[in-house]
Formats: structure tokens, sequence, C-alpha cells
């Protein structure tokens, strides 16, 4: 229910922001669509704000050099403090996506994450069939996880690319 001249900045943001970080544009317009529905002024009643739904309270540090909290409302903004929270949370996790979202949304220490990772990642899956050329599945979201086949073997360049704690370390050491 958003046009789509008002995506394309946040498109464009997300391409330019996945470089930068090296993590898939897709995969941040995944969590985008799922997190907010591309609503850059949502807002979650436990304070999850703007496009990624970044929680301002955890992460105000982020939005420091932003201008403050206020600025989580601001989609380039948003989108670069909430990639900059998922890229940590990829390497929390060792490299992998599935564990990255897990932190992402807060689920870390819980035994699921209540469908969430599968929802994002199937969100991903579709997105990168239609960049692809080919027909998207037509996916209807509810409590649920989801059961669409998750082709991982897309993102293996991503996770490859993302530094872990481990190689952090060493190239620190070094």
């Amino acid at each position: 229910q958003v046009s789509p001249e008002s995506l394309v900045p946040v498109f464009e943001t997300a391409q330019l922001i996945g470089k930068e970080r090296r993590i898939d544009p897709l995969l941040i317009v995944a969590i985008i669509g799922i997190e907010s529905r591309f609503n850059p002024f949502a807002q979650s009643p436990v304070g999850a704000q703007g496009l990624m739904q970044v929680m301002t309270k955890i992460h105000s540090d982020k939005y420091e050099n932003f201008g403050g909290k206020l600025a989580a409302f601001d989609p380039v903004t948003n989108l670069r403090v909430g990639v900059k929270v998922l890229q940590e949370s990829i390497a929390r996790a060792g490299g992998s996506i599935e564990g990255g979202l897990k932190q992402y949304v807060g689920a870390a220490n819980l035994p699921h994450d209540d469908g969430y990772g599968s929802k994002v990642l199937s969100e991903y899956n579709a997105l990168h069939r239609v960049a692809t050329g080919r027909p998207a599945p037509i996916v209807a979201y509810s409590n649920m996880p989801a059961v669409l086949p998750i082709d991982m073997s897309i993102m293996k360049d991503q996770v490859q690319s993302i530094p872990t704690k481990a190689t952090s370390v060493a190239r620190i050491a070094k």
C-alpha cells in the first residue's frame, strides 16, 4: 500500500548501503518489507522505529552521528543504522544469515524467533526470483512460519564476505 514512486529512493539507498556494507540489498529490502511494510514512520509497541524497525533505546549510540533518536524516522539514516545492526548481528552469529536474523529480531537467547527468519528469507527469495525475471510466489503472512523452500545458495557469496568476530580479530592483530 505504498506508491511505487516513493519506494525508488528506498531501493536505491538499499543498493548503495548494501554495496558499502557488503550485505545483499535484496536482504535489506526483504527486512524492510517484513519489518515495516515500507512505512518509514512505523513504530512498534516495544519501541522499534522506522523502515528497518531499529530499537532506538538499544542502538541510540548509532544515531548520535545523525542527530539523535528522531533520525530513526529518516529513511536513509534508518537504513544506515539498521544495516549496521544487521551486519553486527550476522558477525555475532559467526556469519550465519539465519543466526544474524535471529539476533536482529532480538531472539538470540530464545529457542525460536516465531518464524521471523523464515519470513524474511521467503521474502528475500521472492525478491530474488523477481529480480532474475522469474515469477514470485504469492505469500500470505500470518503468525505461522513461512513454508516456502529457502534457497540459501544464492546468498553464499554474501555470507562469505561478512567478517566474523574471528576474522575481525585476526585482521586487527595483523
